[in-house]
């Protein structure tokens, strides 16, 4: 079981969740739920909802209300929610209403993965008669609507599809289910966990997961109760960005349950207290006027309206939210400064100065116009109308974890590289906590624990806007795009680790992003970006070293490995080679399982992800990984990122570096490894081995001389050659700090770069879903889109490129012949690859 997830009495639950509990003769008013004829899912159905609805009824509030669905599918999720309490508002209303009478596909689990009950005709005909004579007394069918779900129910019959465990009391001679005392479940002998290992309950979990992830995906949520029912069984649940509390099982079925209580409390909770964000303001139509006008307004690039279309659509709500500016937390600057100070009149710094005699000046909130998050779950990113600045913008809404003097928001970041002149970075607005200095926070952090031993790490919700409004990177046309987009990114990244000595730490397709006006590339989302200065200390949250598919191999395969330069660098490596992988055909069979294999596969250890072997065998390998079909320009880029580093890992030490910096299984390895002191504490030289100095900027450089990277094979073998005689003091460094080709942004730039003047071959379509058909049955990898967005850039009449790399502030050319319809299907944009971030 994850260890964001923690299971507790139910008494402590409820003694956490605000509000006063019924008195005895309210409790009269309640409902009793017998379960001596339920036989199929839809009877729990009814006797849940009229049970919930007695509460409600009882407590004279029309807040909330209890709804069942239709059984329609929502977008494309494979299932659907059945029962859930809705806010009541007229707009809920409006959204989730519908007249037509429900069908057999609204019956049995409707939608629900795990196919849980299958029954012969007869019993499923029972099934709908039940919803039918269920929707008299308890609640009317309804759409389902994400976006007004208060509390959401899930409901199982079959307890092998649950996704906890539910303890069965014996049945009496009366009924197949027995309802008992709110205890009764304790007097069972059976052995009692907290989650089932098996396949059917791992689909019921994912599911629950799912579900909740609906809920803060359409909504602005600091937390959300959730209820999960087996028959007459029940847990309520608190989730929130740290994990989520479940409370042990009990018998719902008497109107003294804990649920009763807590439906009590709930019908007297305010918004903020159901978890809603306060701080978040729905908005007229009028109000949002200006917002929605831009999506036709013919001076914006037409990717950019086509993003605010899918940002507000019809029937959505708008919402109004608030930045406060924010400088520097006391415990959360910069440990390695002096850094050139903000200038008195730089537009980036969190607040007007003050004249020394007055005191200091508030920072004036500034407002945004949002609707649905286009990106990512933990973090969600919006495309947001700036009121102030009466122009789009990017908001990126996310929770950001605070570890004293380790870590900093995020618009620092921005502000520092700014000063530094790193170029390839957007352009920051403002950021803040939301509400004020971590004025939200997660709140059972302190419950949870790691088992590596890790302190807990609270979250803050935190909120940042930028100027631009990039394209996502599986726009791009054709591979000679897709080289230059990474070249930039590469020349950005070096500016940032040069300059101002922060490194990435998360490169990954998701945050290489295409300028939709010049077609160069940006670097974003550094949020867990490490100073040079810090390296040592480890990742600021447990194995939360960026994201899994891009990790290098010696990162992935040995989480206590000191993190480096030459692992960020390795990094734009994979995702180069995944996206050739995904949108170009190559010699090969068995593509999703290959990429499985290569970027997926994982086991746990103590808790810890660990992998990264496929990788290391791939680098440990002189031949390239694989053969595309019919280009040798692509074909050379693939070979020549591959051969440098193999160079690189040639002389990698695995089981050094599992001594030093591998997690070991206690019951498999019975003898204690002892490392010799003078390279356990032993100085690391964080700083990037370099054969000649990197000219600044990168794309000035045109032609290798015989010590670039133009002679490659014989400097970086030569490298490879020289760490043999690295003095015993030097082993950590040797170990962590990989030479040759993935010790200098040169080298990686070169060979990008190298495309200019090339023809290099367009797009193709999505291969893990062209090729699906050859593995029947195996999951496709990375196919659906979560934002979509044709890829049919507007390019140049120019046919010639010469060797120049491009100057600033010039639109880069593309050949005539590139410009096909490839990209013509739905691309994604960093929703799938951050989704094992979190």
């Amino acid at each position: 079981m994850s260890p964001r997830f923690f299971e507790t009495p139910v008494e402590a639950v409820l003694s956490k969740v605000p509000g006063s509990l019924p008195t005895a003769e309210q409790r009269k008013l309640f409902k009793r739920a017998d379960f001596s004829r339920a036989k199929y899912k839809n009877h729990v159905y009814s006797l849940l909802t009229t049970t919930i609805d007695s509460v409600f009824t009882a407590a004279s509030v029309e807040k909330v209300c209890v709804r069942l669905t239709d059984g329609r599918r929502h977008r494309k999720r494979a299932d659907t929610l059945d029962v859930g309490i809705y806010l009541n508002t007229p707009a809920a209303v409006k959204a989730t209403t519908t007249d037509a009478k429900p069908t057999g596909k609204g019956g049995e689990d409707a939608g629900d993965s795990t196919d849980e009950d299958s029954d012969e005709d007869t019993g499923k005909a029972a099934q709908n008669n039940a919803r039918e004579d269920g929707d008299a007394d308890g609640a009317p069918p309804s759409h389902i609507s994400w976006h007004w779900v208060a509390i959401p129910i899930e409901v199982k019959h079959n307890r092998d599809h649950a996704a906890f465990h539910f303890s069965k009391v014996p049945p009496t001679t009366h009924s197949k289910h027995s309802s008992s005392s709110p205890n009764a479940s304790k007097a069972s002998s059976e052995p009692k966990s907290f989650v089932p290992v098996t396949l059917q309950n791992e689909k019921g979990y994912i599911q629950f997961i799912d579900h909740m992830s609906e809920v803060f995906d359409n909504q602005h949520r600091r937390f959300s109760y959730a209820i999960y029912v087996w028959d007459y069984m029940a847990r309520i649940c608190f989730f929130d960005r740290g994990g989520a509390v479940i409370s042990e099982e009990f018998n719902w079925t008497t109107p003294d349950s804990p649920l009763h209580d807590f439906l009590w409390k709930v019908a007297h909770m305010s918004e903020a207290q159901l978890g809603y964000d306060p701080t978040v303001e729905r908005v007229s139509d009028e109000d949002a006027a200006a917002f929605k006008r831009i999506a036709d307004d013919s001076t914006v690039h037409e990717k950019i309206r086509s993003f605010v279309k899918q940002a507000i659509p019809e029937g959505q709500p708008i919402y109004k939210v608030d930045i406060i500016p924010m400088g520097a937390p006391p415990d959360e600057g910069f440990p390695d400064d002096p850094f050139p100070p903000p200038s008195p009149a730089d537009p980036s710094s969190a607040a007007p100065a003050s004249p020394p005699s007055q005191p200091p000046v508030a920072p004036t909130p500034r407002s945004f116009l949002i609707g649905n998050s286009l990106i990512g779950r933990s973090t969600r990113g919006y495309i947001a109308y700036d009121i102030d600045g009466e122009r789009l913008c990017f908001l990126k809404d996310y929770w950001r974890p605070y570890v004293p003097n380790r870590t900093r928001p995020e618009h620092m970041i921005y502000e520092r590289m700014a000063r530094c002149g790193v170029e390839g970075i957007p352009t920051l607005i403002c950021g803040g906590d939301v509400g004020g200095m971590r004025a939200q926070t997660s709140q059972i952090q302190d419950i949870l624990c790691h088992p590596d031993g890790a302190l807990p790490v609270p979250l803050f919700h935190y909120r940042i806007a930028n100027v631009e409004i990039g394209l996502p990177l599986e726009s791009f046309m054709n591979f000679k795009q897709l080289a230059l987009v990474f070249a930039d990114a590469v020349l950005t990244h070096c500016q940032a680790w040069e300059k101002a000595r922060i490194l990435h730490c998360d490169i990954n397709t998701g945050n290489i992003l295409i300028d939709p006006y010049t077609f160069k590339g940006i670097l974003i989302d550094w949020d867990l970006c490490r100073l040079a200065c810090e390296l040592e200390s480890g990742p600021t949250r447990p194995n939360r070293a960026g994201t899994w598919g891009s990790r290098s191999a010696l990162v992935a395969m040995f989480p206590k490995k000191p993190y480096r330069l030459c692992d960020d660098l390795e990094s734009f490596v994979h995702v180069f080679n995944f996206l050739v992988l995904k949108y170009y055909p190559i010699h090969d069979y068995g593509l999703c399982s290959t990429v499985e294999y290569w970027y997926e596969s994982c086991a746990r250890v103590r808790g810890i992800k660990v992998g990264g072997g496929a990788k290391l065998a791939l680098f440990k390998c002189p031949r390239p990984p694989f053969t595309v079909w019919a280009n040798d320009a692509l074909q050379n880029i693939i070979t020549d990122l591959h051969n440098g580093c193999y160079e690189s890992y040639l002389h990698v030490d695995k089981g050094r570096m599992q001594d030093l910096y591998g997690v070991r299984d206690p019951d498999l390895y019975a003898v204690e490894v002892h490392i010799p002191q003078q390279c356990a504490d032993a100085p690391v030289d964080f700083r990037p081995r370099r054969r000649i100095p990197i000219p600044t900027p990168l794309c000035n450089t045109t032609k290798s001389t015989s010590t670039d990277r133009g002679d490659t094979s014989q400097s970086s073998r030569s490298t490879g050659a020289e760490a043999t005689t690295t003095a015993a003091s030097d082993a950590i460094v040797k170990h962590c700090n990989l030479p040759g080709f993935l010790s200098d942004h040169r080298f990686l730039y070169q060979v990008l770069s190298s495309v200019q003047g090339k023809k290099l071959p367009a797009k193709q379509k999505n291969q893990f879903v062209a090729t699906a058909h050859q593995e029947p049955g195996f999951r496709v990898y990375y196919a659906e889109s979560s934002m979509s967005a044709s890829s049919d850039l507007s390019a140049s009449d120019d046919d010639d490129d010469d060797d120049v790399g491009y100057k600033t502030g010039d639109k880069r050319p593309l050949d005539d012949d590139e410009t096909s319809d490839a990209g013509s299907e739905d691309v994604e944009l960093s929703r799938e690859s951050k989704r094992m971030r979190k």
